[in-house]
């Protein structure tokens, strides 16, 4: 099956509502689509590419879903596969979870990881291949899986509802049992750039050739760069590096612990003895590392705090400055929606101010909260910050925001969204103008962040010839906005959580 095979709206196996491409791999084509029996849940599903005649691959896609679920069982950070069938041609395909986040190649490309967020994940990528080092039970026996293509774009970071990253480790597509004959692979299979030694040269693998790659994503993720400069780009130049190349220090600038950069380039060793012999050895050097941070923290801030004590005794809750904020002097008294920065003690927090009457601002309290950011770069680069509240009883509130990203707020606020996990909606009312009334939280998903930075980078090389062109701008994002209500009720109503984003 191919992309022209699949027509709009397509059902598969009366189940599952085919929607649009999202990924496509050596074996399949990824859809995201919606489960109709479980409320228009949204799944991926992967659909085998290759020719129908040929079993070899079909028992090879066969067994890719399969090792993926019995591990995604024993395992929160492996993507979680949930059904397997065939469709009405008898192409195999396979349900997982839909992840609504970004891959780590994106996350390293636009978004600064800091050493605390590094940890984290890194130790979330270790516990998912130290479960697929462990094994499987397949045909009767346990089964070590070496996955032989860790790297960055298989690796995908998303929220949980409690605002909290969570890795998942996806595409074991060419992922090999250890229980297999050893025989060397007759093609090679893997991504050069992230490939150990010994997988280039065809040699026999085991979990310590996943442990260089891991070396060679843990360095990219401090770095932003690769452990070697190569003049050209091509395969042969990245088997001369890992095979004769030795890597580099990391930067003195990055002040990267001694201890994680000898961690880090013990992975990227030549020869697998000279690595660590196991993914819980490095979780174990991570969590001491975790430790050491942890204690050289307490001991610097305890003796700031003991100063402090009765200073922090006399600030105000978040809860009670936000409640304390005042409606702009220069902005009209009526239902408007406008931007706003504010700090609270050492932190810079969006907000978004709207005016309602107060009767409706207590109706909108407990209502579905919905967000979305809209861009158009032409002909002046603008973004509509959208904020939605929703209930069946009182219907929408529609709350939209527009920033003009070639000016200094529209780009203040911008950045600030991309870089913060929340921001909150103040509510001023009509009969009492002056002091904030109530507000609500909202969280800016890490997918919404990621476009944030992109389409700040992009306006920053737009020139703008005339003011007017906002205008235009503003005046097409309204008319999107327009076209988009419908869906977006339909996107409420249809689904079973309080707060929803886009």
């Amino acid at each position: 099956m191919n992309k022209g095979d699949l027509s709009k709206e397509k059902l598969l196996v009366q189940r599952y509502q085919l929607k649009e491409v999202i990924g496509e791999g050596a074996m399949g084509i990824v859809y995201r689509a919606e489960d109709i029996a479980t409320k228009r849940q949204n799944v991926a599903i992967k659909i085998l590419s290759r020719a129908l005649d040929d079993i070899k691959m079909i028992k090879k896609f066969q067994r890719e879903a399969t090792i993926s679920a019995l591990l995604s069982e024993r395992s929160e950070n492996i993507v979680k596969v949930t059904d397997y069938g065939l469709d009405e041609n008898q192409v195999p395909f396979y349900v997982m979870e839909y992840l609504n986040g970004e891959n780590l190649g994106d996350i390293i490309d636009i978004h600064d990881i800091s050493l605390t967020q590094f940890l984290e994940l890194a130790r979330q990528i270790c516990r998912a291949m130290e479960t697929a080092h462990n094994g499987i039970f397949f045909e009767g026996e346990i089964c070590p899986v070496i996955h032989r293509d860790l790297k960055p774009s298989n690796i995908f970071v998303i929220e949980t509802e409690t605002g909290k990253q969570q890795i998942k480790v996806l595409d074991f597509g060419i992922a090999k049992l250890v229980k297999d004959d050893n025989k060397k692979e007759e093609n090679f299979m893997g991504t050069p750039r992230y490939c150990s030694p010994e997988q280039l040269q065809g040699n026999d693998l085991d979990n310590r050739s996943d442990i260089y790659s891991l070396g060679m994503v843990m360095y990219l993720m401090l770095s932003k760069k690769y452990p070697w400069n190569l003049e050209i780009d091509s395969s042969g130049e990245w088997y001369k590096a890992h095979t004769e190349k030795i890597p580099a220090n990391f930067s003195p600038e990055l002040n990267i612990p001694i201890d994680l950069e000898k961690l880090i380039l013990r992975c990227l060793e030549k020869s697998p003895i000279n690595r660590p012999q196991s993914v819980g050895e490095i979780i174990q050097k991570l969590e001491f590392i975790v430790r050491q941070i942890n204690l050289n923290n307490k001991n610097i801030s305890s003796n700031f705090f003991a100063a402090n004590e009765f200073e922090n005794q006399s600030k105000l809750t978040l809860d009670k400055f936000l409640l304390q904020s005042k409606w702009a002097k220069n902005k009209p008294i009526q239902k408007i929606v406008y931007p706003r920065i504010i700090t609270y003690e050492t932190n810079i927090l969006p907000t978004i101010c709207t005016m309602l009457e107060k009767e409706d601002i207590k109706k909108r309290k407990n209502n579905i909260r919905y967000n979305q950011f809209l861009f158009q770069s032409y002909p002046h680069p603008m973004i509509l910050w959208l904020t939605v509240l929703y209930s069946h009883e009182n219907g929408a509130r529609w709350l939209p925001c527009y920033l003009d990203l070639k000016s200094n707020i529209g780009q203040q606020v911008v950045n600030l969204l991309s870089d913060s996990k929340e921001y909150f909606l103040l509510f001023f009312s009509l009969e009492k103008p002056q002091n904030c009334q109530d507000f609500l939280s909202f969280k800016v998903m890490l997918k919404q962040r990621t476009n944030l930075k992109q389409w700040a980078s992009v306006s920053s090389m737009i020139s703008v010839k005339h003011n007017e062109e906002a205008i235009v701008s503003r005046k097409k994002l309204k008319q999107d906005l327009e076209e988009l209500k419908p869906k977006i009720i339909l996107e409420i109503e249809k689904s079973n959580t309080q707060e929803l984003h886009f």
